[in-house]
């Protein structure tokens, strides 16, 4: 059976309906992955919980997942390195633009089966 390795990119954002901003740069990173990698997922919103280092008990966050596969395999240093480096920013920009306390991208390998 033919497959082909990629990269699942999963990118965890808090839904906020007290700023524009979090509509903006969900909407911005839905399209930016379909176009730059061909495709990506927006899923519905769900409860997340978690706790704060700056606030006390747990939190309750309505979180959207954004996913991607990438052209890349995750057993290859160059790829692993150029997948890093572009995430890394992307963390970065996400969280100077939300002032989110933390951010969750994380990725992994898969497998994907391209024909019988």
């Amino acid at each position: 059976m033919p497959s082909e390795k990629r990269v699942r990119v999963e990118i965890f954002i808090p839904v906020r309906s007290d700023s524009a901003e979090y509509g903006i740069i969900t909407d911005w990173l839905a399209e930016e992955m379909a176009y730059a990698r061909g495709g990506s997922t927006l899923t519905t919103p769900f409860t997340g919980l978690y706790s704060s280092t700056t606030q006390p008990g747990i939190i309750r966050d309505d979180i959207q997942v954004i996913f991607c596969d990438f052209d890349l395999d995750a057993d290859n240093s160059d790829h692993s390195a150029e997948l890093i480096k572009y995430l890394e920013e992307l963390r970065r920009l996400m969280i100077d633009t939300l002032n989110e306390e933390e951010l969750w991208i994380v990725y992994h390998p898969i497998t994907r089966i391209t024909g019988v």
